[in-house]
């Protein structure tokens, strides 16, 4: 498996920080909330973790207040998507959400457009995208971002992936084209009429199979939930997560074990976690990492005791794997995280005191 499918290019960073910017923000603090690497992130070999980028997002949604992040002429308030995702909750099929979240939009905006088209010939369904002003997303950042949000959540609401036909947009094939690949697993068409998801129109009839509940704690993972690969009910990536979460870290079977107890050979189940591009040494190791992500947030928590918690003997193969799954060391991720916590109190302390304008 290539694990650059787990990663995020940097291309993606490099446009946004490009952008803030242009808009007088502050970059600096931006990539340090974000717990990226100053120099590294400029190379154009970089790739950063999911919870980098996302930490970045949310970075910027704080400091310029704009879901957006700066490529539109006007800003969406942050919120705004979740306030979306909760409307559409009351639907009863896809169809009918994906039409009140398209509705839902034309309401808040005009610098982004929503479609849904059905075609009855070809018996497919369309999710078209437009931005009033696309030279503003010279690198796609926010179509792409737009584009699988929409995608991971619609599937997420009918807890099944939904198998796109193809893909088009309205540019160039990008320099970073590669990335559609894992973005958008299909054909997909450049300097094309419109942008646009292309799946078949039956999905539209699937019922709504989630509750408020497990929406409620989808929005917590925002917007990290949507930048990671999504795991649904029923995958044998589920099932194995599953399966994990009742034994102790340090008891986790081997995978002829859970093989067998799956009544699989180990070779099947292997190439069933590889068709959900995943494997058993990815699901064990995020398990681990955001136990770890977890535990750190305990500052009481001395760095062995993390270590076995999360199924090492040694301290020091510990910070060598969460390296590589964060690109920094516990303790830099717990300086980190502490580092951020202080901002937020100081900027809150700050907006708190502000005295109303004469």
């Amino acid at each position: 498996m290539n694990p650059h499918h787990h990663t995020v290019s940097g291309h993606v960073i490099r446009a946004i920080l490009t952008r803030a910017e242009q808009q007088q923000a502050d970059v600096d603090r931006l990539i340090a909330e974000a717990g990226l690497n100053q120099t590294a992130i400029w190379a154009p070999e970089t790739r950063v973790l999911p919870v980098q980028f996302a930490s970045l997002m949310q970075a910027l949604w704080r400091q310029r207040g704009d879901e957006f992040m700066g490529f539109t002429e006007l800003p969406m308030r942050v919120g705004s998507f979740p306030l979306m995702m909760h409307s559409v909750l009351t639907a009863n099929t896809l169809g009918d959400a994906l039409r009140y979240g398209c509705h839902f939009y034309h309401v808040l905006t005009d610098e982004v457009r929503l479609n849904l088209h059905t075609d009855a010939s070809s018996q497919q369904a369309m999710l078209r995208l437009s931005l009033k002003r696309p030279e503003l997303d010279t690198d796609h950042v926010l179509t792409e971002t737009i584009l699988l949000s929409w995608y991971r959540f619609a599937s997420w609401l009918i807890n099944r992936r939904i198998l796109l036909s193809s893909t088009a947009f309205s540019y160039l094939a990008p320099l970073h084209v590669a990335e559609y690949h894992q973005l958008y697993p299909c054909p997909h068409q450049f300097d094309a009429e419109h942008t646009q998801l292309v799946f078949s129109a039956e999905v539209l009839n699937q019922p709504l199979m989630r509750s408020r509940e497990e929406l409620k704690a989808l929005i917590k993972t925002l917007p990290l939930g949507f930048f990671v690969k999504p795991v649904y009910q029923g995958s044998w990536g589920h099932r194995v997560r599953s399966r994990l979460l009742q034994v102790d870290f340090s008891e986790f079977p081997s995978l002829a074990e859970l093989a067998r107890e799956l009544h699989l050979s180990e070779r099947t189940l292997r190439r069933k976690l590889e068709n959900e591009d995943s494997s058993y040494q990815l699901i064990k190791d995020e398990l681990r990492r955001d136990r770890a992500i977890s535990l750190l947030r305990q500052r009481e928590l001395d760095i062995n005791v993390i270590s076995h918690a999360v199924g090492y003997r040694e301290a020091s193969v510990f910070i060598k794997a969460f390296r590589l799954w964060t690109g920094m060391t516990p303790g830099d991720y717990r300086s980190r995280s502490a580092t951020k916590r202080a901002m937020a109190v100081i900027a809150s302390s700050a907006s708190g005191n502000k005295s109303p304008s004469n």
